[in-house]
């Protein structure tokens, strides 16, 4: 409505000064047109009328010469230049009105000079009548030119009053129109914004009203105050978060502070100082102890406005109850470390079991070497020594005659050589087979040793090797990949130390490597080949362990480190997650790539070369 009332005021004054300006315009061109033709029509006049008065002097002298008889010198200078006056018209243009005159009065003039005698004259007499009569016709003819601009002047100008006239009237007939048009425009607009303005109340008494309940919702109050703190406003709601009523409570900045918990109140106080000072947003979170003992926590979000008035600023803001979000956080941080302590079990539990699985290899080996010196002192001829000195015994009195003629004593050598290169045997044999089992009772102890020096809490940062640290988490998971058959291949880059939590390393790699021997044992009978790759990255060092096993679907890929996730059905759903928690704890990164099923999979293990500001940031 609006657009359309300025609408009609822009064709209002467009109705009264574009038909004056039309007019103004076209008399000003006229002006210009007549102001030129008079410019160019008084010289031509001026000459003509200079060529006609100085040849009526030359008539004149041609007169007196009857008295005289002769021409004067002022007259014949009289004709000469009018022959040039005539000349100079001919230049400007004005030839073909001219004729042959120039030429007869030049002609004339070269045949008359002064002391010209009256006989002289009288021959020419003819000659200078015919240029008399065409030099009056020239003057007559320039001056009826000259007097027709004027008079185009003056009907021009009566004809300009007229138009003014008739456009001043048709302004004043348009200005009535717009007038009334414009009136009628005004009032449906005043009607039109009185209907909005009504309109506008409403809805703002609406929004009031949804703001109020809102906020009770919300548990939210409002307030306001000035720069002094003297005036503080604030809605009922701010009495509800509090517990005070208006009736026994006045709100001011003293009081309000009254009401915050003593650890928070300076640092309440300081925010809404340092808000008010700068002219900068306030974000504060405090404690309220209300009436009855409650504690109450708070989040206060304010803005820092100019004073309608001019003077100083108010701070106008909001209180939000986040006592219910506080609670939950704290259980979440409670649950979080829950997760953490059970993340970590998991881990160790992982360790534990591939080091079990190690020392029930060794065990194998142990159990067999026992075995074997079993059987062998059972199938010992030590029995038959044991015969040869009871028959030594019985003989001894004749044992050279026994040795000698008994044909017991003459095979008695032979049997007791042959009987030393058994015993030599089997005692070779023992003495292998203890130094084997010796050798894997070792075994077990360096795991049980290295299961002990893991099995410690982490947490303590330090240097560590990250290629001799990826080699352990092999010899942990070894004999899984022998029993498996899985090709291990290593890609090392020399990279440089880093600074980490050892155990924590060692507890996503294990898990990593024991997710690769999973993948490629369900991916069948096929070969089966782990890629551990150790390099560098742009956030410090990058270990990577592909497999190219069952792979991992496309729908998949955006869960695999999600707490509870799993695609095995002996797993527990939390190993990947705890490892991408460690990985984020120590400042890296765990992330995963994968072709799709049957394509294998790649883990990517990035860390820092020390370790962050914050491990729980």
């Amino acid at each position: 409505m609006r657009r359309s009332t300025d609408r009609l005021i822009a064709l209002q004054f467009l109705a009264v000064a574009v038909p004056i300006a039309f007019v103004l315009l076209a008399q000003m061109a006229a002006d210009a047109r007549r102001a030129a033709a008079l410019e160019q029509s008084r010289p031509l006049r001026t000459l003509a009328n200079e060529a006609r008065a100085n040849y009526r002097t030359f008539t004149n002298g041609a007169a007196d010469a009857v008295d005289t008889g002769a021409l004067g010198r002022q007259s014949a200078e009289a004709l000469n230049t009018t022959a040039a006056l005539l000349a100079r018209l001919a230049e400007r243009g004005e030839a073909a009105a001219l004729g042959d005159t120039p030429g007869q009065v030049a002609d004339l003039a070269a045949q008359v000079a002064s002391g010209a005698t009256l006989e002289r004259l009288m021959a020419l007499r003819p000659q200078i009548a015919r240029a008399d009569h065409e030099t009056r016709a020239i003057d007559e003819s320039f001056e009826r030119r000259d007097a027709a601009v004027v008079q185009d002047a003056v009907e021009s100008a009566r004809v300009q009053k007229q138009e003014v006239s008739l456009a001043l009237l048709i302004s004043g007939v348009l200005t009535v129109v717009f007038v009334l048009a414009t009136r009628r425009r005004l009032r449906r607009q005043l009607e039109a914004d009185a209907a909005i303005e009504r309109r506008r109340r409403a809805e703002l008494e609406t929004v009031e009203i949804r703001f109020r309940v809102a906020t009770r919702a919300a548990r939210a109050g409002v307030y306001e105050m000035d720069e002094s703190g003297g005036t503080v406003w604030w809605s009922d709601t701010m009495n509800e978060l509090y517990g005070v009523s208006a009736g026994n409570f006045q709100p001011t900045l003293s009081g309000w502070l009254e009401l915050i918990h003593p650890a928070d109140r300076d640092g309440a106080r300081a925010a809404m100082t340092a808000a008010m000072r700068e002219r900068k947003p306030l974000r504060t979170q405090y404690r309220a102890v209300r009436p009855d003992g409650s504690i109450a926590h708070l989040e206060s979000v304010a803005a820092v406005v100019g004073d309608p008035a001019g003077e100083g600023v108010r701070m106008v803001g909001i209180d939000l109850d986040v006592t219910e979000r506080v609670a939950a956080q704290r259980r979440e941080d409670v649950l979080q470390q829950q997760l953490r302590d059970a993340s970590r079990q998991a881990g160790m539990a992982d360790v534990a079991t591939s080091v079990l699985h190690n020392v029930g290899n060794v065990l194998n080996s142990v159990n067999v070497s026992a075995n074997l010196v079993a059987d062998s002192l059972k199938r010992s001829r030590a029995a038959g020594l044991t015969r040869v000195v009871a028959l030594l015994e019985e003989h001894q009195g004749d044992l050279g005659s026994f040795v000698a003629h008994d044909a017991r004593g003459k095979v008695l050598p032979v049997y007791l050589a042959e009987l030393s290169r058994h015993l030599s045997a089997d005692n070779s044999n023992a003495l292998q087979e203890l130094d084997a089992l010796r050798g894997n009772i070792d075994h077990i102890k360096d795991i049980v040793t290295m299961q002990q020096r893991y099995a410690k809490l982490g947490g303590a940062a330090e240097p560590i090797d990250v290629g001799r640290l990826v080699e352990e988490s092999l010899r942990i998971n070894a004999s899984a990949f022998e029993r498996h058959a899985i090709e291990v291949v290593r890609r090392f880059a020399d990279v440089p130390q880093i600074t980490v939590d050892k155990h924590k390393v060692l507890q996503i790699l294990v898990n990593l490597l024991r997710n690769a021997k999973d993948a490629c044992d369900a991916a069948g009978e096929r070969e089966r080949r782990v890629t551990l790759s150790v390099g560098r990255c742009a956030t410090g060092v990058r270990v990577a362990v592909a497999d190219n096993g069952v792979g991992i679907a496309a729908e998949h890929m955006s869960r695999i480190f999600t707490h509870g996730f799993t695609t095995k059905k002996t797993g527990h759903g939390f190993g990947l997650h705890s490892g991408a928690l460690a990985a984020r704890e120590m400042g890296g990164v765990l992330r995963v790539e994968s072709p799709g099923l049957g394509c294998g999979a790649t883990f990517v293990v990035e860390l820092p070369l020390g370790p962050p500001g914050n491990a729980h940031a």
